[in-house]
């Protein structure tokens, strides 16, 4: 027993020492990065539709489709919402990557307004990235463990936090990218929104 405790203390530890290292390794890479231009970045957006991602992940929606289709043309439907609303949140979680990288550009402005949106900018990538990231693992489980009374809970849960945490944190992302991006460069603004 107290090898194999010794073990997972050892893993564990190599683990977190693992971490930390790739953690300092993407810190200095991202220093050394030269200043990343909006118009860098603009073609690599991908569009999200939020209105037809909050129908797909509507948990309202979920009980109406249960109860108004058969249970085969249910469980198509609801495949078919999942990999919309899974696809939905992998380019926000590519959008809001790529929108940090401007801020993490313009974090060392010498305008103190244009180095706060940067960082706000940066916040708000922080949370669409990490609803996304609870969102994908959602629908991963659900797929994965099929529709159980448990999974299920869980699940709704998950759903309800990314329905009302979501769709307004990507709103707050978009925002923050127009107002720094107006600071910085007026011409791309238009392209950004649209992007977006």
């Amino acid at each position: 027993m107290a090898n194999y405790l010794f073990t997972v203390w050892v893993v564990l530890s190599a683990s977190l020492l693992l971490l930390f290292c790739c953690a300092a390794l993407l810190h200095l890479r991202r220093r050394q990065q030269a200043e990343i231009d909006l118009s860098d970045i603009v073609p690599y957006l991908l569009p999200v539709n939020l209105e037809v991602l909050s129908e797909a992940i509507d948990p309202s929606q979920d009980a109406y489709l249960r109860h108004s289709q058969f249970p085969d043309e249910f469980q198509r439907l609801q495949r078919k919402r999942a990999k919309l609303a899974a696809e939905y949140l992998r380019r926000m979680s590519h959008n809001a990557a790529l929108l940090q990288q401007i801020g993490y550009a313009q974090l060392r402005s010498q305008n103190p307004v244009v180095a706060e949106q940067a960082q706000e900018l940066i916040d708000a990538g922080v949370h669409v990235r990490l609803y996304a990231l609870l969102g994908i693992v959602a629908l991963f489980v659900r797929r994965v463990w099929g529709l159980g009374s448990i999974a299920t809970a869980n699940i709704a849960e998950v759903q309800k936090l990314m329905f009302t945490s979501l769709i307004p944190a990507y709103d707050a992302l978009r925002s923050k990218a127009e107002v720094l991006t107006t600071l910085r460069d007026n011409a791309f603004h238009d392209a950004l929104v649209q992007s977006l």
